[in-house]
C-alpha cells in the first residue's frame, strides 16, 4: 500500500488546523476578554460613585464645622476651609448626576440629597452673613434649631441609603468580573487542551504515514518493484534508491532443490 504525497497533505492539514484552533482561541479570548474589560469598568464606576458619595458627605460636615468654628470664635480663618468644602460638595454633586444618569432609582436619590444639599449650603452661608453683619446671636440662635440638624440628618441618611445601594451593586458586579474571568481561564485551559491533542494526533498520524511511505511495492509474479511510477528490477531498486550494487550467487537451499530436481528419475 502506498500514499503518494501523503507528508506535504498532513503537514498542510496540520498547520491548516492549528491555525483554526489558535483563531478560535483567539476570538473566545478576546470575547472574554471584552466581557471582563466591562465587568471591570462597571466595578470602577461603582468605586467611583462610592467615593463621591462619601466625599460629599465628608464636605458636608467640614463645611458645617468650619461654620461653627467662625461663628463661635469669630475668626475668619474657619471660612476658608468652609469656603473649600462647599465648593466641592457643589462639584462632586454635578459629577454625581453625570455618574448616575444610568441609575433612574439612584439618580432621584440623589436630587432629594442636592435638594437638601442646597437647603443646608443656604442657611449655613446666611448664619456666615449674620455674624459678618453683627448678629451674632441670632446667627447662633439659628445653629441651635431642630431644623438645622434634622436637615444635615436626612442629607446623611440619604447618601448613606445611595452608598449601600452602591454597595449592593458592588457585589453584583464584583461576582459577575470573577465569573467572567473564571470562564476565560476555563476556554483557554479548553481551548489548551484540545490544541494540544490535536497536535499529538497529528504526530500519530504522521508517523503512520511514514510508516505506509517506507513501503516497497512488489509485483507478485515478477517480483519486479514499483519506484516513482516506474516498475524496475529488484537489483535496480537498490542501486538507485540506496545505490548498492549486486552481484547473483545460489544459495544453500536453492543449490539442494536443484540437486533434488537433477537426481529426480522422473525428471531425466
Amino acid at each position: 500500500m502506498k500514499i503518494p504525497h501523503s507528508t506535504p497533505i498532513l503537514v498542510s492539514f496540520g498547520l491548516a488546523s492549528t491555525a483554526l484552533v489558535m483563531c478560535a482561541l483567539l476570538l473566545l479570548e478576546w470575547n472574554d476578554g471584552t466581557a471582563a474589560v466591562e465587568s471591570f469598568e462597571w466595578v470602577s464606576h461603582t468605586l467611583e460613585n462610592q467615593r463621591e458619595l462619601a466625599t460629599v458627605e465628608a464636605r458636608m460636615s467640614e463645611a458645617e464645622s468650619g461654620q461653627r468654628g467662625y461663628l463661635l470664635t469669630g475668626q475668619p480663618g474657619f471660612l476658608a476651609p468652609y469656603a473649600v468644602a462647599t465648593s466641592e460638595v457643589r462639584t462632586r454633586l454635578l459629577n454625581l448626576r453625570r455618574l448616575l444618569a444610568d441609575d433612574p432609582a439612584q439618580l432621584r436619590r440623589l436630587l432629594m440629597v442636592e435638594s437638601l444639599s442646597r437647603a443646608k449650603l443656604a442657611e449655613l452661608d446666611s448664619r456666615i452673613s449674620l455674624e459678618r453683619a453683627g448678629k451674632h446671636d441670632l446667627a447662633v440662635s439659628i445653629v441651635r434649631t431642630n431644623h438645622s440638624d434634622s436637615l444635615m440628618t436626612s442629607i446623611r441618611s440619604g447618601l448613606q441609603a445611595m452608598t449601600a445601594e452602591e454597595a449592593s451593586l458592588l457585589r453584583d458586579r464584583q461576582q459577575a468580573l470573577v465569573e467572567e474571568l473564571h470562564r476565560g481561564d476555563l476556554v483557554s485551559l479548553g481551548l489548551a487542551t484540545a490544541l494540544a491533542v490535536m497536535l499529538i494526533a497529528l504526530l500519530v498520524i504522521a508517523r503512520g504515514a511514514e510508516h505506509y511511505r517506507n513501503l516497497v511495492t512488489l509485483c507478485a509474479w515478477t517480483r519486479s518493484v514499483e519506484y516513482e511510477g516506474e516498475w524496475i528490477s529488484f537489483e535496480e531498486y537498490l542501486r538507485r534508491k540506496f545505490d548498492i550494487s549486486t552481484t547473483h550467487a545460489i544459495s544453500p537451499d536453492a543449490l539442494s532443490q536443484l540437486e533434488i530436481g537433477l537426481g529426480d528419475p522422473k525428471k531425466s
